[in-house]
């Protein structure tokens, strides 16, 4: 029920808002070859949108992710979440593991400079860009090369839970209206 309910909450936020949730989630997928479950992305597209990211950011995060956890030997669930809650909270905390050295000061400043605004004139939405930038410069710089270097057959095994998990999801789905008006009987 729980999958149900964010298939139907990203289609009601989605007529809401005019934002197609469910395309920029299949983007996020994409971006990391198929590795990155449906619900994960889901969930990072309706944050990530609504702390202000652009749906072309957020892919960027997602493919940054599965470069940053080819390299590092890292989870790409936890890489990807990282970079996510990383720039919607601007926390370095979480981007350290990264590899990823987040200076706000810094960043703010240089963003400041690039749309001509000192950074204390930024405002709220411009000093999430400003961190927004500043990551997916550095994941690029430190993590960029990985996708040419890696061997194509690297993540197959990653391809395949994911796809697994999209077969259970789409049977978790069938079932679960069923399952909902008895337990609503029940109850």
């Amino acid at each position: 029920s729980d999958l149900r309910n964010l298939i139907s909450g990203q289609e009601a936020l989605g007529a809401s808002t005019g934002v197609v949730y469910k395309s920029i989630t299949n983007n996020l997928v994409r971006a990391t070859d198929a590795q990155l479950k449906y619900t994960d992305a889901a969930k990072a597209a309706a944050i990530g949108t609504a702390a202000g990211l652009s749906s072309r950011q957020l892919t960027d995060l997602s493919s940054a992710a599965k470069n940053a956890s080819f390299a590092l030997g890292r989870d790409l669930t936890d890489s990807f979440n990282r970079l996510i809650r990383g720039v919607t909270k601007a926390e370095p905390e979480l981007l350290d593991e990264l590899g990823i050295i987040l200076r706000l000061e810094n960043a703010t400043r240089k963003y400041g400079q690039q749309i001509g605004k000192s950074k204390d004139q930024l405002n709220e939405f411009e000093r999430s860009q400003a961190v927004a930038n500043e990551v997916l410069e550095q994941a690029e710089r430190k993590f960029g090369a990985m996708e040419k270097m890696m061997d194509p057959t690297a993540h197959s095994l990653n391809q395949f839970a994911k796809s697994f998990d999209d077969i259970i999801n789409t049977i978790k789905v069938g079932i679960s209206g069923p399952l909902a008006a008895t337990a609503s009987f029940l109850a």
